[in-house]
């Protein structure tokens, strides 16, 4: 099963997508309010009937239905046009531009080519690692401890830890 299309199957309750796809403070908000309309419906509902006026309960049950129809909205719009996958092709076209143009000394070429990866998938480990040698390259230290640092923190930094730490190591203390 294509990775999107599992990602989809956390639709059915709001904000997994989001925690599970690197944007925890937006999936915790989308669960929170989802959970705690659902909860307030249920109670109004079910539980403690007296304690709530005529007409908090429909609010509840609607409030909890719109949050639900809302994030499952954004889920589906954000997976189909924004997921990091979809632009996987484009991505790989532009990081081969970028190495070519930093192989031939072209360095503001080879930039706005990784700008324009890191502005479809801002965790791309492997053009920030490209980012950071060239701002090396171009005697601009500051830039490049940054950007390696921004690097590391990643999960898919890991693999560039040794590298990122001799480089780190060259440019010496801040």
């Amino acid at each position: 099963m294509p990775k999107r299309l599992r990602i989809l199957t956390l639709v059915f309750w709001p904000g997994l997508v989001q925690i599970w796809s690197g944007q925890e403070t937006l999936g915790l908000f989308l669960a929170a309010l989802f959970g705690f309309s659902l909860n307030l419906s249920i109670m109004a509902r079910w539980i403690w009937r007296e304690v709530f006026p005529p007409g908090w309960c429909e609010f509840f049950g609607t409030f909890a239905i719109l949050a639900w129809i809302v994030s499952s909205s954004y889920t589906i719009w954000w997976v189909v046009f924004c997921h990091p996958d979809h632009h996987a092709r484009e991505i790989d076209k532009l990081f081969r531009e970028a190495q070519e143009a930093y192989l031939q000394g072209r360095w503001s070429v080879s930039k706005d080519r990784l700008e324009q990866i890191l502005a479809r998938d801002d965790c791309d480990a492997d053009a920030l690692m490209q980012l950071g040698s060239l701002y090396l390259r171009t005697q601009q230290p500051v830039l490049a401890r940054r950007t390696f640092l921004q690097c590391l923190e990643l999960r898919q930094g890991v693999k560039w830890r040794w590298e990122i730490q001799q480089a780190l190591a060259r440019m010496g203390p801040t």
